[in-house]
C-alpha cells in the first residue's frame, strides 16, 4: 500500500507491534486491520524464544503463575484460551510440537510459530506493515490517528501490542509505554525480569573465576523457591532457578540459595567428622563440586577433625543456606521480559479496552502481568491477544 492509499483508509483495528499479542490478536478476528512492526521481520522474539524451540505454552497455566498488582487480572483471559487451544491450532496446521518437563510446551522449531502467526493474521483480512515504526498517536474526531514512518494510519480502534523494554536488540523501544503514558494511564514500576542476578561487590571476586560452572540448587525469596540449575557467570548467578526467582525477588529482599538440596550438610559433616576429610572433600563426595564448595566456604574451609562446633554449623549454612541481597540484574538488554507495566486497574479484564479511553486495547507484555519461566509468557501473550479480538470482533 503507497502513502496516498495508506492516507485514504480508515482501518477497522491498528494494531502497534507485530510481536507474539499483536499477530495472534490480528489472527483471531476478520476485519479489515493493519499491523505496525518496526522491525523487517515480525515476532523477532519469538524466533529466539526457547533456544530456537520456541516453548509456547506450560499445561499448568493458572494465574498462580503470574506476578501482578492484581493477581485475578489474568483469570478471564486465561480461562477463555486455554493450553489446548493452541495446541489444537497448531495440530490443525500440522504444526509439530512436543511436550518437555514441568509441562513446558515446545514446538520443533521456532520459525514454524512465526510463519504459523503471519499466515493466520494475513488470512484474517491483515495488512503487515513491516519495518514501518510508529511514531506517535492521536485522536481526532473519534479516530485514531497513528503517525508512522510510511505515513498516517487511521483506523477506529488501535490495539497497543508494542511489548515491553527488554531485548533492546529486537526492537524494545519503549514506545508503548509512551503513548499509555500519553494517555494519562498509571503504571507498576518497569523492571528486569527472568534475569541473571549480580552478587554484592564484596563477595563477587570469590565466585568470578567459577563463570561457566552450573550446579543443581534450590533457590528461594519470601514465600516463593525453585529448584533447577543455578549457573555463576562473571558477575554474579543466573540459570533457570535464578531466572524463576528474579521475578518474585523486589530489589533489596534476600535471596538464598541451598547448593545441596535434599541433603543435610551438617548431618554430612557429623557423618565424616572423625575422617581425615575437609569440608570441601567431604561436600564433593555428595556431589558439590570441590571448587565450587570452596567458593561458597571461603576462610571456613578446614579439616573436619580440627573443626569447632560453630564452624562445622557455619560451614553447613553456608552451603545449604547461602545468603544475599543482590547488588541488581543483569538488566533489561539480558532479561526475558520486563515486570510491572500498565496497571491492570486501567484495563477491562474481559475485552482488555483500556477504560477511560474508548476504542483503545493493551495486551501482552505491556501490562502490568508477568509469567515465570516456562511458556507461561508467550501463554499470556496468546490469551490477552484472544480476549481482546473477541471484543473487537463485536464491534462493526
Amino acid at each position: 500500500m503507497d502513502a496516498n492509499e495508506l492516507k485514504n483508509t480508515v482501518f477497522h483495528t491498528a494494531v502497534i507491534g507485530g510481536g507474539a499479542s499483536g499477530l495472534f490478536c490480528a489472527g483471531s478476528f476478520n476485519a479489515r486491520k493493519i499491523v505496525l512492526e518496526a522491525n523487517a521481520k515480525p515476532a523477532l522474539k519469538v524466533s529466539v524464544s526457547g533456544g530456537g524451540k520456541c516453548n509456547f505454552s506450560n499445561t499448568h497455566v493458572s494465574a498462580a503463575d503470574y506476578l501482578s498488582q492484581n493477581k485475578h487480572f489474568c483469570k478471564n483471559a486465561l480461562a477463555a484460551f486455554k493450553p489446548q487451544d493452541f495446541t489444537r491450532l497448531l495440530d490443525q496446521e500440522r504444526i509439530p510440537w512436543e511436550e518437555r518437563q514441568n509441562g513446558q510446551l515446545f514446538a520443533k522449531d521456532a520459525r514454524d510459530i512465526v510463519r504459523f502467526l503471519t499466515a493466520r493474521a494475513k488470512r484474517q483480512n491483515t495488512q503487515l506493515a513491516l519495518g514501518v515504526r510508529a511514531l506517535n498517536v492521536k485522536q481526532e474526531n473519534g479516530i485514531f490517528v497513528t503517525d508512522t514512518s510510511a505515513g498516517p494510519v487511521r483506523s477506529q480502534y488501535l490495539v497497543l501490542a508494542a511489548g515491553g523494554l527488554s531485548y533492546p536488540a529486537l526492537g524494545a523501544n519503549g514506545f508503548g509505554l509512551k503513548i499509555a503514558r500519553q494517555f494519562g494511564l498509571a503504571e507498576a514500576e518497569e523492571r528486569p525480569a527472568l534475569v541473571g542476578l549480580t552478587l554484592p561487590k564484596e563477595i563477587r571476586a570469590r565466585f568470578s573465576a567459577l563463570a561457566g560452572n552450573s550446579v543443581p540448587a534450590r533457590v528461594w525469596c519470601g514465600k516463593k523457591s525453585f529448584e533447577g540449575p543455578v549457573l555463576f557467570t562473571h558477575d554474579g548467578v543466573s540459570g533457570p532457578a535464578i531466572l524463576q526467582i528474579s521475578l518474585f525477588c523486589m530489589p533489596g529482599e534476600t535471596v538464598y540459595i541451598d547448593f545441596l538440596p535434599g541433603q543435610n550438610v551438617a548431618s554430612v559433616f557429623a557423618a565424616a567428622k572423625n575422617s581425615h576429610k575437609t569440608f570441601s572433600g567431604a561436600l564433593a563426595e555428595k556431589g558439590l563440586p570441590a571448587k565450587i564448595a570452596k567458593a561458597l566456604l571461603s576462610n571456613l574451609e578446614r579439616d573436619l577433625a580440627n573443626a569447632s562446633r560453630a564452624q562445622l554449623e557455619a560451614a553447613a549454612l553456608a552451603v545449604n543456606r547461602f545468603a544475599f541481597v543482590p547488588a541488581g540484574t543483569a538488566g533489561l538488554t539480558k532479561a526475558e521480559v520486563t515486570a510491572g507495566g500498565i496497571d491492570t486497574r486501567e484495563i477491562n479484564p474481559s475485552t482488555f479496552e483500556v477504560r477511560r479511553v474508548p476504542g483503545l486495547y493493551i495486551i501482552g507484555e505491556l501490562l502490568d502481568v508477568t509469567g515465570r519461566l516456562g511458556g507461561f509468557n508467550l501463554h499470556w501473550a496468546w490469551s490477552s491477544g484472544f480476549a481482546a479480538a473477541k471484543a473487537l470482533e463485536k464491534r462493526f
